[in-house]
């Protein structure tokens, strides 16, 4: 059987004999459309990518120095592009995107060539189980604690964000060649720009198999986490930047209302520091953690409604906390907006800021 209306994408960095061995297996079961990219490897692996395109008719796609795996990806997708307007690939529905160390089972890549086809709109996800004890600690630690992240702050339930399988229809192509990221962190941003596009998720379990404690792996732990959760980071340190204005200006406020206003000083100095917080908070967040391209007015009207409510609830329930506890205003204004800030960044993402 001729497998012809998926292509197979396949980056490799350094590659071994696992690499071949996975060319001969998708091969033997008939795929004869792969895509080989060579992300800047040794000179001491150059032969197994003469060996995919000599032995096993591969078309190769070369960095000449390591640009990442997101850098990777786009230039397999570009390659495909052209030769799908090239007529090379028009009749094929889309890529199957695996590893090239051996972690993909071909009978998981059948499966998810087998979904796309049956849902060609849709993003398919090939998610590892990492509840055995097989499974690396930095491995299984790393995924959790991405997983909670993405259900937390981006309202993404993904089981599995750092999977290399995948099922990618070809509509969705040239919007993941604009898709932000270079290294590791570019699989986190794909799943935010389905996100943002609505293109809906599909997940499959697949086997889950680690070599030798997945020593092969090129990611690193710190530099990609940081990578992976640049989004979150973004947010918070516009939240932390905004979070010092309010309370600096809070503090202002207070201790000129505090007599003029007795019993309410509290919730207008509450408003007032947060008209000039929010406006700098809507200039960074619009422009660069969310990067909202849809109108602004929309998205201004959203903002300061959700500033308004926000103020609201901080205001009174920093005036009632400091009431019962007989805490400092500051103090309690910093509790309460702590809280409020989980919930702000939720409705940021899904709503106001929602492209």
């Amino acid at each position: 059987m001729q497998v012809k209306d998926v292509v197979v994408m396949i980056p490799a960095l350094n590659p071994d004999d696992k690499f071949i061995r996975f060319l001969n297996e998708l091969k033997e079961f008939g795929y004869e459309n792969i895509i080989v990219i060579n992300d800047g490897s040794r000179p001491d692996t150059l032969h197994y990518f003469s060996d995919a395109v000599e032995k096993y008719g591969c078309d190769l796609v070369s960095h000449g120095i390591n640009l990442g795996q997101g850098r990777a990806y786009k230039s397999g997708f570009n390659h495909y592009l052209l030769k799908m307007s090239g007529g090379g690939y028009r009749d094929t529905i889309g890529i199957i995107q695996c590893d090239c160390d051996g972690q993909h089972h071909i009978e998981d890549v059948n499966k998810c060539a087998d979904l796309l086809r049956k849902n060609p709109d849709k993003f398919i996800l090939g998610i590892r189980d990492f509840a055995g004890k097989a499974i690396p600690f930095r491995s299984r630690f790393g995924n959790q604690c991405t997983n909670f992240i993405f259900k937390v702050f981006c309202g993404l339930d993904v089981k599995d964000t750092q999977t290399g399988l995948k099922g990618i229809p070809t509509s969705f192509i040239p919007t993941l060649m604009e898709t932000p990221g270079e290294r590791f962190e570019y699989a986190s941003s794909v799943l935010l720009e389905t996100k943002k596009e609505g293109v809906e998720i599909l997940q499959f379990p697949i086997k889950t198999i680690y070599i030798n404690g997945n020593e092969t792996s090129h990611f690193n732990p710190l530099l990609d986490s940081i990578r992976i959760y640049s989004l979150i980071l973004k947010y918070l340190m516009s939240s932390l930047s905004s979070f010092i204005v309010d309370i600096v200006l809070y503090s202002i406020f207070i201790s000129l209302l505090r007599e003029a206003f007795e019993e309410y000083y509290i919730v207008i100095a509450t408003y007032l520091a947060k008209i000039f917080a929010c406006t700098y908070g809507y200039i960074i967040n619009k422009r660069y953690v969310f990067q909202n391209r849809g109108k602004t007015s929309v998205a201004t009207i959203k903002f300061f409604s959700l500033c308004i409510i926000q103020s609201t609830f901080s205001g009174f329930f920093t005036r009632g906390f400091v009431l019962i506890s007989d805490w400092n205003e500051v103090l309690c204004k910093i509790v309460i907006d702590t809280v409020l800030f989980f919930v702000s960044f939720q409705l940021q993402n899904r709503w106001v800021f929602k492209n």
